[in-house]
């Protein structure tokens, strides 16, 4: 009986080992797999997010690049209202100059008129004497006094035309002003501040394999179950 106990114990410690080592670089290998399946999956969602950063600085980029445009063409806007409404203002006061300047040509022309009149009237009185129960000189007192009363109607209608120029003038210099503050109030600042980089993404660490474990453990697993088999063989 001992030397088939021996061998039935051998047989079954050598199997026993045989297993043991076989889950063992089961169990090995799978670890293996599960780090590389991590280690795999971390530096694709690295390639990931780097495409997603460059993808997203791109296109904070164009963003930024049509807001300075619009805001380049708003300013432009801006400067071609101002000038419009500089040429306007120009207009309207080179046409209240004109119909100022044409008020007084005609009053002096008026003057010019009256001072003829008068003074031919007065020559005349000289000429021809004082009527019965007048007064030269009254008569020539009254000359002048109708001369005065058409001056200052002439002094007069200047003055108004003058004051009507300067509220014209005063009314064209506060349009162009209502103007150009419209076309500055409509100037757009869309691009204040430059977009900046996105976070570099942080790179995976690869995570080590497991050690390979040692085939010690298994045989000396499989070696008690060949020294218990043989035991209990034995004992029966």
């Amino acid at each position: 009986m001992c030397e088939p106990s021996i061998v039935i114990g051998s047989i079954i410690g050598a199997g026993s080992a045989i297993t043991g080592v076989q889950e063992q670089n089961r169990r090995y290998r799978a670890q293996v797999d599960a780090v590389n399946r991590s280690n795999a999956i971390a530096r694709q969602k690295y390639l990931n997010d780097v495409q997603i950063s460059a993808f997203n600085d791109q296109r904070k980029g164009e963003v930024f690049t049509a807001q300075l445009k619009a805001d380049a063409a708003s300013r432009e806007r801006f400067f071609r209202q101002r000038e419009i409404n500089q040429i306007e203002a120009n207009r309207a006061s080179e046409s209240a100059q004109a119909e100022l300047r044409e008020k007084v040509t005609e009053s002096m022309f008026k003057s010019q008129e009256a001072l003829a009149k008068a003074i031919q009237a007065q020559g005349k009185l000289l000429t021809s004497g004082a009527q019965e129960g007048q007064s030269l000189s009254l008569m020539l007192d009254d000359v002048e006094r109708q001369m005065g009363m058409q001056e200052a109607q002439l002094n007069a209608s200047i003055f108004d035309a003058t004051r009507s120029y300067g509220l014209k003038q005063f009314g064209v210099q506060l349009g162009q002003y209502s103007s150009d503050i419209s076309a500055m109030n409509a100037i757009t600042t869309s691009a204040a501040v430059a977009p900046t980089a996105s976070f570099k993404t942080i790179k995976p660490i690869d995570q080590n394999p497991p050690e390979k474990p040692s085939a010690l453990g298994p045989i000396l697993g499989g070696f008690a179950a060949g020294v218990g088999a043989y035991a209990g063989l034995e004992a029966i």
